[in-house]
């Protein structure tokens, strides 16, 4: 089947639609990499509710249905922000994912809002989540501007704290990488074919890893 704007979205649209009873969902995967998308529902972050980042789970089941990458997704809001808590049933889970898969490398996806001036932006926390293998990182920059899209490091989200990230990083010593994807990119359908070239460029970069 030929990949179109339309069925992306659509394959996340059915995907949250069987799933909207869950907190989120976990896919397994053969390699060492997990995918996260806790954004791809709506969150309440300090009493304050907060769009859901649709752009975020439509990359990261894409990349999860052409690669052997593990993934855990937010399914449904229950009143929570699994990117900001402290604590979360999907933070709990995706330590034990880490810990029984032997992950090395979490790849946390998001959507950027269309007013920021980037295309992509890079949470490290200035370097302290991807230092494991900071050779990674660099080659994933590198092929992002390689292709020109317009890639800001740690700016504006640096991907510390108690994101997932920074949860990863700290607690379990793995390369953690926040991406945050401008949903002009990922949400609108002219641009879909700078999406393609995204979405390949991610692809190959999992593979390069996979290698390692």
């Amino acid at each position: 089947m030929k990949t179109t704007f339309n069925s992306v979205h659509k394959n996340r649209k059915d995907f949250a639609s069987v799933n909207k009873n869950k907190d989120h969902v976990i896919l397994e995967g053969k390699n060492n990499i997990l995918l996260s998308a806790p954004h791809g529902v709506s969150q309440l972050r300090l009493g304050k509710l907060k769009f859901k980042e649709i752009g975020s789970l439509a990359t990261a089941l894409y990349l999860k249905n052409h690669s052997n990458c593990h993934l855990i997704a937010k399914t449904k809001n229950n009143g929570d922000d699994a990117n900001f808590d402290e604590t979360s049933s999907y933070k709990s889970d995706l330590g034990k994912i880490i810990k029984d898969k032997n992950i090395k490398y979490v790849l946390d996806i998001h959507g950027l809002a269309a007013k920021r001036e980037c295309d992509i932006n890079l949470g490290t926390h200035l370097g302290q989540n991807i230092k494991t293998d900071e050779k990674a990182f660099d080659v994933l920059l590198k092929n992002l501007t390689k292709i020109n899209f317009k890639v800001s490091v740690d700016q504006p989200f640096m991907g510390g704290g108690n994101t997932i990230s920074g949860f990863a990083a700290n607690k379990f010593g793995v390369w953690s990488l926040q991406i945050e994807i401008n949903c002009e990119i990922t949400n609108k359908k002219e641009n879909f074919p700078k999406f393609q070239k995204l979405l390949e460029t991610i692809l190959d970069w999992i593979c390069y890893v996979e290698q390692k």
